[in-house]
């Protein structure tokens, strides 16, 4: 079994992590009971069999928050880089989408029922933090749950307690919630920064230097994007296997990344045009 040792520093940083049943103020859920098997158990590393997928993420157990750095036109803040989604794939690194379109909603919905749970700030770190790379924000917002989060066997409308009764779309505000809370403890900027990478429209960077430094923050490698021909850096993947719950409130534990889609060696990362530092 894997096993992966985190620096206090990485602690800290992963601590957004965590089941979020255990950090104040909001809290996804409720969702229905789970035996003690099912919660002892780790996706993609279970020994026994699973008794309710509702309660270990079996469809896509492992699980990845993608990261865009937009520089032009500029996306976000200029110091930091912001969110693509959180994905589910399979525990061979294959994935399914679009899993079910009875599901499926649109952005100007998706803003309707954060609304209506009172996500407000929510709300407002997703317009500044999510952002669509050429059109309005809530292409992105519904192309990522409807693509994405309709394909977590652990995040269905069914694997809610009773409560879900009085609110039918839960799950979309807990998908969003999840996936900023995930992004936070996963400064890409900062980290990079710390390893030496800085944007420059001289300096050119090796995967070597940029997988160091988010194995030094992290104690894994994250799969690294660049944009073809001209080799710049545009993604970052950070890879999980979920335990102790599902999707939404399980405790996310760091692997290491699949095969980065950079060149080795002359990896351009210009600085954003304008970011959005108000």
């Amino acid at each position: 079994m894997y096993t992966l040792t985190l620096s206090t520093v990485a602690l800290a940083t992963l601590a957004a992590a965590g089941p979020l049943s255990q950090r104040a103020g909001y809290t996804v859920g409720p969702f229905a009971t789970c035996s003690a098997s099912d919660l002892a158990q780790t996706s993609c590393r279970n020994t026994t069999a699973i008794q309710n997928d509702c309660c270990i993420e079996t469809r896509g157990g492992q699980l990845l928050q993608t990261q865009f750095w937009d520089y032009s036109p500029a996306k976000g803040p200029s110091a930091s880089w912001t969110i693509h989604g959180l994905w589910p794939d399979r525990c061979d690194s294959s994935y399914e989408g679009y899993c079910d379109p009875s599901r499926e909603v649109t952005g100007d919905e998706i803003t309707e029922i954060i609304q209506d749970v009172g996500g407000h700030n929510l709300l407002r770190y997703m317009r500044r933090y999510w952002k669509d790379s050429s059109t309005v924000d809530g292409n992105l917002w519904s192309h990522e749950y409807n693509k994405h989060a309709t394909c977590f066997s652990s995040g269905r409308p069914e694997c809610y307690a009773g409560a879900y009764g009085t609110n039918p779309k839960k799950d979309v505000f807990d998908y969003f919630y999840r996936t900023t809370e995930l992004f936070k403890g996963l400064d890409t900027y900062q980290v990079l920064k710390a390893g030496g990478v800085v944007p420059s429209t001289e300096k050119t960077y090796t995967l070597d230097q940029i997988q160091a430094a988010i194995k030094k923050a992290y104690g894994v490698t994250a799969t690294v994007g660049c944009t073809k021909p001209d080799n710049t850096l545009s993604e970052m993947w950070y890879h999980f296997h979920v335990k102790g719950g599902n999707v939404y409130n399980g405790e996310y534990l760091p692997i290491n990344g699949g095969t980065s889609f950079c060149n080795a060696t002359g990896i351009r990362y210009p600085p954003k045009e304008k970011g959005d530092d108000n």
